[in-house]
């Protein structure tokens, strides 16, 4: 069956964020383990912070609290690109509704941590970064985008960026081998 034709029933409940959830866990027990980071605030839970597309909080040292979205991606390692969701449309949704930015424009977030399961390692970003980067891109390739129906009511747009083009914009984590 195409990945296109199958939707989930709800991609808030459904298999997609039970897949999510795990590597969300995985880089929050990394980030608690941080020196610079005094506390993480789960923010998973909210419908404000869905919505807005944040994970948590980061509590620095200083007492400043920095957002950062967490996103797993069961691919990082296997091809040679990074995915950015560049926008959803609600199918269902008012007319003035239907279109929205995805996540990689539309998160108030300073950090973008995905987690690699493959290789068992967490990219750092910064959002500001991730934006430029889909920018330069798009003005210097024929961006590679990917359709998936999300679920019911929303079909989702992605870009696939070669890591070859983000050199640099990322730092890269291994993390300890899995017990």
């Amino acid at each position: 069956m195409s990945n296109y034709l199958y939707r989930e029933e709800r991609s808030y409940d459904g298999n997609l964020m039970e897949k999510g959830k795990v590597g969300e866990r995985i880089v929050m027990d990394w980030l608690e383990k941080r020196l610079s980071c005094n506390e993480i605030i789960d923010m998973r839970e909210f419908r404000i912070s869905q919505r807005l597309d944040v994970d948590c909080g980061i509590e620095t040292i200083n007492g400043d609290i920095v957002l950062a979205e967490i996103k797993t991606d069961y691919n990082l390692g296997r091809t040679k690109n990074v995915l950015f969701e560049i926008f959803r449309i609600n199918h269902f949704a008012r007319s003035d509704n239907i279109f929205y930015l995805g996540w990689a424009f539309r998160s108030p977030a300073k950090y973008l941590l995905y987690y690699s399961p493959r290789e068992h390692a967490i990219y750092e970003f910064l959002f500001e970064d991730v934006r430029k980067i889909i920018g330069s891109y798009v003005a210097q390739h024929r961006p590679n985008i990917q359709v998936t129906a999300t679920d019911q009511k929303k079909t989702t747009f992605n870009m696939l960026i070669p890591f070859s083009f983000i050199k640099g914009a990322y730092k890269k984590h291994n993390l300890d081998p899995e017990p």
